[in-house]
């Protein structure tokens, strides 16, 4: 699937983020980086870059971060170029910045040509965004809890697929937001697979380091296109009308 058609405004440049906001921008992957975008990635992001075997992979890798970069930056008054980031042990990045400094909170994420990318000054948050494609129902078997499974099986055989992709994205946006990654299993808390309800943490299994205080949000960037936002958000301040989405311009 080539370019993607973004259903987001694309301002000039980005708004001021207010406290209790999130934005959420998403950008087409699927073009010759510049000379710019090279410029701005870091020695790692570079040496990373040249190490994929396919020329597509590596263009899409170097579009992906140079705009997380140049739209971090915009938020942080950090020179792109100069913008450093640390991980946690389980590998979720954050800027670093001067202890001063009010902090930022971020999480990106890409599927083929498409990426997005979620920004707060308040919240902690992960994303997932998947082009919708044929899947095997072993692949829910393996990963979805014994609820989850039970409703995908009911649904009807048109919504099977926009159920998958509800549950998954789902739990993809709240292991990158908790930041434990592949270190908590897929079947260790249940989510809402229903494609015609609001998604939701439903249930966390007693050993599960999750709180229950994540609020989650069905995106839709671009056609053929599931994702998910997840919000941590234990002082309840969080509104969905909170959100602003973005596109970044061709």
């Amino acid at each position: 699937m080539g370019t993607q058609i973004l259903a987001w405004p694309q301002p000039d440049s980005a708004p001021a983020l207010d406290h209790n906001r999130v934005h959420v921008w998403a950008w087409n992957l699927d073009r010759p980086p510049s000379d710019s975008d090279w410029h701005i990635l870091s020695e790692e992001e570079t040496a990373r870059a040249r190490r994929f075997v396919f020329p597509q992979d590596r263009d899409r890798y170097v579009c992906a971060h140079a705009a997380l970069r140049a739209l971090l930056s915009q938020y942080t008054a950090i020179p792109a170029g100069q913008i450093a980031f640390a991980c946690n042990p389980y590998g979720k990045p954050q800027v670093e910045t001067d202890p001063a400094s009010p902090p930022i909170h971020f999480n990106l994420t890409h599927s083929a040509g498409l990426a997005a990318l979620a920004v707060s000054r308040d919240y902690k948050l992960g994303i997932d965004i998947e082009m919708i494609r044929p899947v095997d129902a072993d692949v829910a078997a393996h990963h979805f809890s014994p609820s989850e499974l039970r409703t995908l099986d009911h649904l009807p055989a048109p919504q099977w697929l926009d159920g998958f992709f509800r549950c998954w994205t789902s739990k993809e946006a709240l292991l990158k937001g908790v930041g434990l990654g592949l270190n908590l299993p897929l079947d260790s808390f249940d989510v809402e697979v229903s494609p015609q309800l609001t998604p939701a943490l439903v249930a966390v299994a007693p050993q599960t380091n999750i709180p229950l205080a994540w609020t989650l949000v069905e995106l839709k960037p671009a056609d053929h296109f599931a994702g998910t936002l997840a919000v941590h958000d234990p002082g309840k301040t969080f509104q969905r009308s909170s959100l602003q989405y973005f596109s970044l311009r061709p």
